[in-house]
């Protein structure tokens, strides 16, 4: 096998290696000799123990534990006048993994480049999505004890039971080093014993510029969903699970002008935490669909919404009949904001609405802006891109006519990507169904237009010439443009 990558995530190296078959292999391996330290954290653990019970009756959340555990194992090793404060650390972070049961999880959840990891059933070796090498096996069996330590520490996470008449269990898991979220499935539901599913939700935030130097969408089409936004029109990112929706939202929403009110409901937080950024913004957490207790259901907030007053809501997925009918129902009572939904294709989603979820044809109308995601296979690597942005036509509301049926909703491709996998311009911009609607109610003149889009799209290519990818760049860029652009914003 070949080498192709190697660095670090403390206590541990990280190998990449490809064969010939081109399987890629993602191996851990500890920086130091454990046998030689076996003895001393043997102690170590048995002191804890002995003093702390079973440590969760006073300390159940995760990020606190590993907090007091490494605060108590560091005193101990303190004391014992370690030559290298390196190894000091290392054995630390290693201990305390060990004591959770979540030792050989520790690197996949540390390394910021991993990005997925999966069991299909047990005895089966864990494998990834690396965010630089794509799909890659590991050297990681979690065996029946380990696998039973996950599940309790989930358990405990969500105060909630999974067991035969409750087979499945979705939790968000956030502590100072990593933040997941986590499904687990049990027999009889899983057929061949315990599996997994961790999504790594990147501490690093995917700004626009990066998302556009990655190829998921271009820099033309990128301008032009910015023109929209800041014109509070509605989002819907349509795609299949991993094909990036959430994070390309994200990235459409951090651009919302500082001055707006946002507010986030999701049944897992995956929205950027933005008032550190002088952004006002609230964000409520509900009870995911497949849970069998309800605090407070997605549908309920969505409706609830209308009395908030805000000016941009952010709606994280979309998933059952009962969300579609209170997001339409929000749409058509003024609310705008962006919203991810699973599916194939734009069309797909639509007849599920229209068919599965009883969404009225009239209802379609209320939508903006549609973005299809799409994910790829290269080999052993995950390609994600925009494939199409589609807006739905108004006419049939300036005629004052009702549609009647699927036929009758007009469909306006205004980017999808050619032969050379180019996200293409389909349309004269200043002639889209919004951009017309803009033109109606303010005076929006084609110079206008075409001088707020160069603005938009010279931030966006200095960005990326520059490699500046942080949000604080990306804030400080567009708060400038903000102040330029005063008298042509609609404010709300």
């Amino acid at each position: 096998m070949k080498r192709i990558e190697k660095y670090l995530v403390s206590p541990y190296k990280i190998t990449i290696f490809k064969d010939k078959s081109r399987k890629q292999f993602y191996q851990t391996e500890v920086t130091f000799d454990i046998k030689k330290y076996n003895s001393l954290c043997y102690g170590i653990e048995k002191q804890l123990l002995s003093e702390k019970g079973v440590l969760d009756t006073d300390v159940i959340k995760l990020d606190p534990l590993i907090n007091y555990l490494r605060k108590s194992i560091m005193n101990y090793l303190e004391k014992l006048h370690f030559e290298s404060s390196k190894l000091r650390d290392f054995l630390c972070d290693w201990l305390v993994y060990r004591i959770i049961g979540l030792e050989r999880l520790f690197p996949l959840l540390n390394d910021d480049k991993v990005q997925e990891i999966y069991l299909d059933k047990p005895g089966t070796s864990l494998y990834i999505d690396h965010q630089d090498y794509g799909r890659c096996l590991t050297n990681i069996f979690l065996n029946t004890k380990e696998l039973e330590s996950i599940k309790t520490r989930l358990c405990l996470e969500r105060d909630a039971i999974i067991n035969y008449l409750n087979p499945s269990l979705k939790v968000e898991l956030k502590t100072s080093k990593f933040h997941i979220r986590a499904a687990i499935d049990i027999p009889p539901l899983a057929a061949d014993g315990m599996s997994m599913n961790i999504r790594k939700l990147r501490k690093k935030i995917w700004t626009l510029p990066e998302l556009i130097s990655c190829d998921m969408l271009s820099l033309q089409s990128a301008a032009y969903l910015i023109f929209v936004m800041r014109r509070r029109n509605n989002f819907t990112v349509i795609g299949e699970p991993g094909s990036g929706k959430t994070t390309l939202a994200n990235s459409i929403d951090f651009l919302t002008p500082n001055y707006w009110r946002k507010i986030t409901v999701e049944d897992v937080i995956e929205s950027i935490e933005q008032t550190k950024y002088n952004k006002f913004q609230t964000r409520y957490s509900v009870s995911p669909f497949d849970t069998k207790v309800n605090h407070s259901s997605k549908s309920e907030e969505i409706i609830k919404l209308l009395h908030r007053s805000p000016n941009w809501v952010y709606l994280g997925e979309i998933q059952t009949a009962e969300h579609s009918k209170a997001l339409f129902e929000a749409l058509s009572a003024g609310l705008v904001g962006i919203q991810t939904c699973h599916g194939r294709s734009v069309e797909m989603m639509l007849i599920r609405w229209i068919n599965q979820h009883e969404i009225p044809l009239t209802s379609i109308l209320s939508l903006d802006i549609l973005i299809e995601t799409h994910s790829t296979f290269d080999e052993w690597r995950m390609n994600r891109n925009v494939q199409r942005i589609v807006e739905v036509s108004k006419e049939s509301l300036s005629s004052n006519r009702f549609s009647n049926s699927l036929d009758e909703i007009q469909l306006e491709e205004i980017f999808a990507l050619d032969q050379n996998n180019v996200l293409e311009r389909r349309i004269d911009l200043f002639e889209t169904p919004i951009v017309k609607k803009i033109r109606e109610s303010k005076k929006l003149t084609r110079d206008i237009f075409e001088a707020e889009l160069a603005q938009i799209s010279a931030i966006l290519e200095h960005l990326i010439e520059n490699l500046m990818f942080s949000p604080e760049n990306v804030l400080a860029y567009f708060e400038k443009l903000e102040s330029k652009l005063t008298d042509q914003i609609i404010k709300p």
